[in-house]
C-alpha cells in the first residue's frame, strides 16, 4: 500500500466531508447546527471553555513543542 497516498486520501476525504457539513449547516440549520452555533452553545459553560482550551494545549503541546524540541 502507498501509504503517503493513504494519508493525502484520508486528509482530503476529511477537508470535503467538514466542507459538505459547513454547507448542509447553512442550508439546512433546522437539520444540523451552523459550526458558529455549536461552539455559541459549547462555549456557554466554565467547564466546556476550560476542557477546550486544555485539549488545545495538549493539542499544542504535543505537535508544536515536541516537535521543535527534538
Amino acid at each position: 500500500m502507498n501509504w503517503p497516498l493513504a494519508i493525502v486520501g484520508s486528509y482530503l476525504l476529511f477537508m470535503v466531508a467538514g466542507i459538505a457539513l459547513a454547507a448542509v449547516g447553512r442550508l439546512r440549520p433546522d437539520k444540523l447546527a451552523p459550526f458558529g452555533e455549536l461552539v455559541e452553545s459549547i462555549m456557554q459553560h466554565r467547564i466546556t471553555r476550560i476542557g477546550t482550551f486544555m485539549a488545545w494545549w495538549w493539542l499544542g503541546w504535543h505537535f508544536m513543542v515536541g516537535a521543535t524540541i527534538r
